[in-house]
C-alpha cells in the first residue's frame, strides 16, 4: 500500500438486513466442535507462533458505504472454492460449490462467504465457523484489492476459544479468499459492523490480513 490518496471510485457491496437481535449468551460449541478444539489444541499450539504477517489498516474503509444489490438478472452460476479444516486437524480440504452470480465482486465475495458459513458438504471436513455465523456484508475496493468481510456476532459469542481453533478460523476464512478473488491483497475482518481486538483472546484482529499469506 502507498501513501497516496487513491482516486474514489464506487465500491462494490452487498449487505444482508439484520434480523431482529436475540440474546447475547455465548452459545456452546457443538460436540464435533468440542472434538476438534480438542484435537487442535494438542496438535496445532504452535501454529500461534507462526501466523503471516499483517499490514497497515486501510483509511478508504474507515467510513464504510453499503448498498443493497439492485435486482438483476443472473449471468451465471460462478465455480467456488472453499476451504475447511479436516476434522481430526491434520491439515484442510476443499470442496468445490456452485455460486448463482451476477458478475459482481462484492455479491460474489459475500455469496461465496455466505456458503463458508454454511459448512461442508464433504466427509471428513468441519466447518471453523461458530455455530449460527452470518455474512452481514461484503465490500471490494478495486482501487486497492482490498475486501472488507463483516460477520454476525456469533463469530465472537460462539467461539470456543483456543490459538489453534482461532488460526482455523482465521485460515479457513483468508485462504477461502485468497483462492477465489486472487488478487486481493488486505481483508478486514469486522463483527457487527465494527473492529474487534481478537476472536478470543488471542489472534491480533485490529489490522488487516494479507490472505496470501495464509494460502
Amino acid at each position: 500500500m502507498t501513501d497516496e490518496t487513491p482516486r474514489q471510485r464506487p465500491r462494490t457491496s452487498v449487505r444482508r438486513s439484520k434480523p431482529p437481535k436475540k440474546s447475547r449468551k455465548k452459545s456452546f460449541p457443538s460436540s464435533r466442535w468440542l472434538w476438534f478444539v480438542v484435537i487442535v489444541a494438542v496438535a496445532g499450539a504452535g501454529w500461534w507462533f507462526m501466523r503471516p504477517d499483517v499490514g497497515e489498516v486501510p483509511d478508504e474503509f474507515a467510513d464504510l458505504e453499503t448498498g443493497a444489490a439492485v435486482d438483476a438478472p443472473l449471468a451465471g452460476d460462478r465455480a467456488v472454492v472453499l476451504v475447511y479444516p479436516e476434522w481430526d486437524a491434520s491439515g484442510y480440504v476443499t470442496e468445490e460449490r456452485q455460486i448463482p452470480s451476477r458478475d459482481r465482486p462484492g455479491e460474489d465475495l459475500f455469496g461465496l462467504i455466505t456458503v463458508l458459513c454454511e459448512g461442508p458438504k464433504i466427509s471428513g471436513a468441519i466447518s471453523a465457523m461458530p455455530e449460527g455465523t452470518r455474512t452481514l456484508g461484503a465490500f471490494v475496493n478495486p482501487e486497492d484489492q482490498s475486501v472488507v468481510l463483516d460477520f454476525s456476532q456469533e463469530l465472537v459469542t460462539g467461539h470456543p476459544g483456543g490459538s489453534a481453533a482461532e488460526v482455523a478460523t482465521l485460515t479457513s476464512i483468508l485462504r477461502t479468499v485468497a483462492l477465489n478473488f486472487p488478487g486481493t491483497r488486505s481483508c478486514v475482518i469486522l463483527v457487527e459492523g465494527a473492529q474487534v481486538e481478537t476472536l478470543a483472546g488471542n489472534l491480533d484482529m485490529i489490522r488487516p490480513f494479507d490472505p496470501r499469506r495464509w494460502l
